[in-house]
């Protein structure tokens, strides 16, 4: 059986591309990237076909970039940064989709790491401030101050889930200051700040599971079982530390170094990412909140 004669292209060949005028020499233009169309392209199956690959790709890259942050952390980091992109997600992509998995397993589990009640804010450096502001805006509505703190909390609630995207600034701004001797470009820093923070939230959730039975295990041990602080302060330093030996590998496999380095800059990048969420990100989130009040 013979093979079926190839699709006659709409336009002769050589003819200008349909976008930068440019002489097409081939199927795609090597000015702009712009396909040359032909009849397939007009077809009904033809365009399922592309929608369904599309969104295939779209979620095993995304299942396969999330899967090594946890396995081969900065391996995806490094490709993508020597311009390996094909095989990776965009990394804007996969933070939305982690993002959305956290906020869906901090509802179910009650995890509330960068959600922050009023009571929180007033123990911060910018306390007495903010106290003032609020006090001021009560008067302003008639409304006791305990009320309106308690629809802060509902919009904070909120916020502190869609805020979370500020860190990918804040960790790049830490990355220039930890790596400048290395002369990288911004961006290279967005890019790896947004696998940080996409793997800081993974290692959240792969986290939560082992703290919450070792908790479990050393209140049954002890005589006094823990309270609230002693459980949220051994439930951080460990989160810390998970935090910063993933961070430690992705730095290491995208910008090299030795074992030694990659822990000091894994080291750094997990206090850092607490105090920049203690001190700046609750502050932010503060500002956003009273602002929507």
């Amino acid at each position: 059986m013979s093979a079926p004669a190839p699709t006659a292209p709409l336009v002769d060949a050589g003819a200008a591309c349909a976008t930068c005028g440019a002489a097409l020499q081939g199927p795609f233009c090597h000015r702009c990237g712009e396909k040359r169309l032909d009849h397939h392209d007009y077809h009904l199956g033809h365009f399922l076909e592309h929608a369904v690959d599309t969104a295939t790709h779209f979620d095993l890259k995304v299942v396969r970039g999330a899967w090594s942050l946890l396995r081969r952390p900065g391996l995806m980091t490094r490709d993508v940064l020597a311009g390996r992109r094909v095989p990776w997600p965009k990394p804007l992509q996969l933070f939305l989709v982690v993002n959305l998995l956290f906020v869906f397993a901090a509802h179910q589990l009650g995890l509330q790491i960068f959600n922050t009640p009023w009571r929180y804010h007033l123990g911060n450096w910018y306390g007495a401030w903010a106290a003032a502001r609020m006090q001021q805006l009560a008067a302003r509505r008639g409304l006791p101050v305990e009320q309106l703190a308690g629809q802060f909390d509902a919009s904070a609630n909120v916020l502190s889930k869609t805020l979370i995207v500020a860190f990918i600034p804040l960790l790049a701004l830490l990355l220039t200051v930890l790596l400048w001797r290395q002369r990288r470009y911004f961006l290279e820093h967005v890019t790896t700040a947004t696998h940080l923070i996409s793997q800081v939230l993974l290692v959240e959730l792969v986290l939560v599971g082992p703290i919450s039975l070792l908790i479990a295990l050393v209140n049954r041990v002890r005589a006094h079982p823990l309270g609230f602080s002693d459980r949220d302060m051994l439930a951080t330093v460990l989160i810390a530390l998970g935090i910063a030996a993933w961070a430690g590998l992705l730095l290491r496999r995208a910008y090299g170094g030795g074992a030694l380095t990659a822990a000091a800059r894994g080291l750094a990048v997990g206090i850092g990412f607490f105090w920049l969420l203690v001190s700046v990100y609750r502050l932010l989130l503060f500002l956003v909140t009273y602002a929507l009040l």
